[in-house]
């Protein structure tokens, strides 16, 4: 079924140029409150689906251990209260739009995004979802039609997929892709498509004029006060 990006989506870019998204800022509070203070046009935070709720953690679990790891290099024991998408929407309150970046599951994750959504009593502020698999985005489709929907791309394969199939399935707003996969010509593919391209992480200011250039329409970056500040965006 081809879905035409929402009104959501239109965020991105923001009004004054390419959207800066906080990257992870929306997996603690603490980050989440930096992240409005520096005025991120969006927190992007990582959700993943365990028993009923969406844990806001860039690790992922060693359930039923009490433990987190990220590749194996760093692991650290899980807090007793994890961060939730219900935290998260409480500390936003529409102050900024939030990225969600969906990381398992296939039709829970729509529904639990939903029960959070009715629950907050709806988000006042832009709301981006993305997810590398197709399920999940079929699901947030049918239950957050409030969302803009952004395919998840981390490798050429990926990319590649994409752009054969993209035409004959679900039509997202647009990807959501590693930064070194882009050239100018792939930005000007997808906006001719009529998808928008939002790049991460970037936090080299001359990588991300690079981008604001190409017509980029988003970057998630560590930094956004000296990209906001490079790229001469007003606040």
């Amino acid at each position: 079924m081809v879905r035409a990006p929402g009104e959501a989506a239109a965020s991105i870019p923001a009004r004054h140029g390419p959207a800066l998204i906080a990257h992870m800022a929306g997996n603690t509070a603490r980050q989440v409150r930096a992240a409005i203070e520096e005025v991120a046009d969006f927190v992007e935070v990582d959700l993943w689906a365990h028993r009923g709720r969406l844990e806001a953690r860039h690790e992922r679990a060693l359930y039923p251990l009490p433990l987190w790891f990220e590749e194996w290099t760093t692991v650290r024991r899980a807090p007793r209260r994890p961060f939730t998408l219900a935290g998260l929407l409480a500390e936003t309150s529409g102050r900024t739009g939030v990225f969600l970046d969906l990381k398992n599951g296939r039709d829970e994750p729509a529904r639990l995004v939903r029960a959070a959504l009715d629950s907050a009593g709806g988000f006042p502020g832009p709301l981006v979802a993305s997810s590398q698999r197709w399920g999940t985005l079929r699901g947030l489709q049918q239950l957050v039609p409030e969302a803009g929907l952004y395919y998840s791309i981390d490798v050429r394969a990926k990319l590649d997929l994409f752009r054969s199939v993209m035409e004959r399935d679900l039509r997202p707003a647009g990807i959501s892709c590693r930064h070194t996969l882009l050239d100018e010509g792939i930005v000007q593919e997808m906006h001719d498509r009529g998808l928008k391209v939002v790049a991460w992480t970037v936090d080299e200011p001359a990588r991300a004029e690079e981008l604001a250039a190409w017509g980029a329409d988003g970057i998630t970056t560590h930094r956004v006060i000296e990209l906001r500040s490079h790229l001469g965006l007003v606040r």
